[in-house]
């Protein structure tokens, strides 16, 4: 089948959807709480609204543009606001068990102060920073058919992605659960 710059929305396809999440801070880097599953948290927290929209479909595949506006509160006070591109692949053996889908999102960050809780590679080397890099990786799980909801569970990042986006080492994971609606 061929890609097509926009899904056909007369198909019967919403084109938007509309998500809220919230976590609370993990203490481990990304790739030890992906890989171990085992993290200890941090008294931080976010809660986010993240309206999205599908640029481009394939049948197992699809691109999306993502916003975020995100609060956080606890060991941090101040907002968050992420723009990004997400790839989510959409089919799995078990779809007419559970609809399962999974993403990752890569874009760009900026918090309205510098997150105090964003770890440094060394105390010497000095703070985070306002604009950082974001990635998202989800699980998203829906009923099987054509549900307008669904349930995820995401990784929430952000980093100077090894000093692409500030000099000093700086970044913070969150993890979440959310609610997706089809619009």
């Amino acid at each position: 089948m061929a890609m097509s710059a926009m899904p056909d929305a007369r198909a019967g396809e919403r084109l938007f959807h509309l998500a809220v999440y919230g976590g609370q801070a993990a203490e481990e880097r990304m790739l030890d709480i992906l890989t171990r599953f085992d993290t200890g948290f941090r008294d931080a927290y976010l809660l986010a609204v993240a309206p999205g929209m599908i640029v481009r479909e394939h049948p197992r595949w699809r691109q999306e543009l993502e916003g975020q506006v995100v609060r956080h509160f606890g060991d941090q006070d101040h907002w968050e606001f992420n723009a990004a591109w997400v790839a989510r692949w959409m089919r799995f053996p078990w779809d007419h068990h559970v609809d399962t889908r999974a993403a990752l999102a890569l874009g760009l960050s900026w918090a309205s102060e510098i997150p105090p809780i964003e770890p440094r590679a060394k105390e010497e080397e000095g703070e985070s920073a306002r604009f950082l890099g974001y990635v998202g990786i989800e699980l998203e799980f829906a009923p099987p058919g054509d549900s307008d909801w669904s349930g995820f569970a995401r990784l929430h990042h952000r980093s100077d992605a090894f000093g692409l986006f500030h000099d000093q080492r700086g970044g913070s994971n969150f993890v979440t659960l959310g609610l997706r609606r089809r619009l």
